[in-house]
């Protein structure tokens, strides 16, 4: 299934209604290439679905909770997740250059959330690593090696 059929299917599980801004939001983040601030994203939403940017925050605030979407840190925007790679740890490398972001993870658990609650009272943790450098694209027009 495409990203938005499976975050739709994901919001209603968890019983969340399905509303013009959500699925706009979910567009804005299925065409994206580099994080996109809530601004970034609700100036590419259509004029004709009523929403603002706090509206946008609060869309973002549940699709990250869901795993429907990423906050990227070092970019200070949101990427949408890839489904295919929902379990595991999640990695993110960020180009320096363009922006571009590309997620994978590691098949094996965690070792953060393994080590962590032995030595530290927390529970529930979660973590986005992020990496970054020059993307192939970015690195064969600058010739870097």
């Amino acid at each position: 299934m495409a990203f938005t059929e499976d975050s739709v299917q994901l919001l209603k599980d968890n019983g969340y209604k399905i509303t013009g801004p959500r699925i706009a939001v979910l567009n804005v983040l299925s065409k994206a290439h580099t994080p996109l601030s809530a601004y970034d994203i609700e100036g590419q939403i259509p004029e004709n679905i009523p929403t603002n940017v706090v509206t946008v925050y609060r869309v973002l605030d549940i699709f990250e909770k869901l795993g429907i979407a990423h906050r990227i840190h070092t970019k200070e925007g949101f990427v949408r997740c890839d489904f295919e790679l929902r379990h595991g740890c999640h990695f993110f490398a960020v180009c320096d250059q363009c922006g571009r972001t590309h997620e994978f993870l590691h098949d094996d658990p965690c070792l953060l959330k393994k080590i962590i609650p032995k030595n530290l009272p927390f529970k529930n943790l979660k973590h986005i690593t992020e990496i970054s450098g020059i993307c192939q694209s970015c690195s064969l027009s600058v010739n870097i090696k």
